[in-house]
Order: C-alpha cells, then sequence, then structure tokens
C-alpha cells in the first residue's frame, strides 16, 4: 500500500512540475490527444466507525475514528456521450481501532482494565460505477462528479487480551465523489505521461459514503468520508 502511495504522489507531482521550452515542443502538434480511459486507480484515507455501534464497542473505543485505507480499482465497460463512463468497482481496506477492555462493564460505564483491546476491520465493496467527466472533457472545468452503489463485506477480528473473535457481515453501500483533474495544471506534461505509461489524467478526489453492512454485527458506518489520490488508464 505505501509504494501505491509513493507511485500516486510521483505521478501527481510530476504533473505539477513547470514545462521547459524545447524545440521538441515548438515543432510539436497544435492540438494534443489523449487515449480512451478504461481504467481507475485510487487511494484515499479517511474517517470510519461502525454504526450503528454496539454499546460495547463504544465503551471500549469510545472516540476512535479509524483511520481507514481504501484502494480501489474501477474497469470502464462504456462510455455514455456527453456523460461519462459506466463500469465496475472493486476497493479493499483496512481500518485499526485501539482501546482499554472493560475490567467491570456497568452500561454505560466502563471501568477500564490493563488490557488492551485491538478492532480491525477489511471492508471489501463491490460496485456499479458512473463517472460523469463531461465538464472535465469538453470544457476548461477540471471537475469529475462519480456516483457507486453496491454490496459491501466488512471482514473483522478482535483481539481483547487472549481472547480473540472474527467474523464478516454484509450489507449495501453507496458513495459519491468530487475530483479535480490535474491536467490542466500543465498538459503537455500530463499528455507526455499519457503517450509514455499510458496514464490519462491525474486527480485529487473527496468522497462520501455509507455502509449498512450490520447483517451478522453491526459494522457498518452509515456516513464516512475519505480523501486521496488517483490515476486514470
Amino acid at each position: 500500500m505505501k509504494r501505491i502511495a509513493s507511485a500516486l504522489l510521483l505521478v501527481s507531482a510530476v504533473t505539477l512540475l513547470p514545462d521547459r521550452v524545447s524545440a521538441e515542443a515548438i515543432g510539436g502538434p497544435a492540438e494534443e490527444g489523449w487515449s480512451p480511459e478504461g481504467y481507475l486507480l485510487s487511494l484515499g484515507i479517511g474517517a470510519y466507525r461502525p454504526k450503528p455501534g454496539s454499546e460495547d464497542f463504544d465503551l471500549v473505543y469510545p472516540s476512535d475514528n479509524g483511520p481507514i485505507l481504501l484502494v480501489e480499482f474501477d474497469f470502464y465497460l462504456y462510455r455514455i456521450p456527453f456523460i461519462g463512463p459506466i463500469g465496475l468497482g472493486i476497493a479493499g481496506g483496512w481500518a485499526a481501532y485501539k482501546g482499554a477492555a472493560c475490567e467491570t462493564a456497568n452500561l454505560p460505564a466502563c471501568v477500564p482494565s490493563t488490557q488492551t483491546a485491538k478492532f480491525n476491520l477489511f471492508p471489501l465493496n463491490l460496485m456499479a460505477v458512473v463517472r460523469i467527466d463531461a465538464l472535465a472533457r469538453k470544457t476548461p472545468v477540471p471537475f469529475v462528479f462519480t456516483g457507486k452503489v453496491g454490496f459491501n463485506s466488512v471482514f473483522f477480528n478482535e483481539d481483547v487480551g487472549s481472547g480473540k473473535s472474527s467474523g464478516r457481515s454484509h450489507g449495501f453501500g453507496w458513495a459519491a465523489q468530487f475530483a479535480i483533474e490535474l491536467n490542466f495544471v500543465n498538459e503537455r506534461r500530463a499528455n507526455a505521461l499519457d503517450e509514455d505509461w499510458g496514464i490519462n489524467s491525474s486527480f485529487f478526489f473527496f468522497e462520501l459514503a455509507g455502509s449498512d453492512a450490520n447483517s451478522r454485527a453491526p459494522v457498518g458506518d452509515n456516513l464516512y468520508f475519505t480523501g486521496g489520490l488517483g490515476l486514470t488508464f
């Protein structure tokens, strides 16, 4: 995951670098084209807290919001004219929480013990995706909007002292994303990345999402957020 983050940061930095004047640039084409987009890769970090959380969870982890890390890969199947591509997406990630186990629990109070409690979530999201990029493609406005709906599975495990437990829960999920593409900062540099590496565009994004993966345990979050970097290919 660190390697993916480093790659995304490197590409964004290259895109933002100022262009240098050269004989090749002067003799280049007046209008540069872009390759078709078929894939998207993104890395986001944000805050996630299981809601509706159980009373026991709130006692042991009273104010812990993660963080959550999510890596997403989208595969586009068709481009709707004047709107953008539609396709399928898969996202996987990790969130961790740390607290103190309750020596005695008399709701709504908890007497902390010396035992450390650790709780880990591993969400896996399968979604239908529509990416509205008409503004970025047809106008100078670099804004892109994305909607997602699908199925969420959340694997979890908890270590409390010498005791361990694990499981899985599932449910419906959704997300709405706002992104700013970086091609406009330096189009020639971005076009060179497209020609050399097949990277069509890079972007910053902010995403709101929700999950009711509470079928077997209350580990879904009705409203959480992530933000980060992405690439389209």
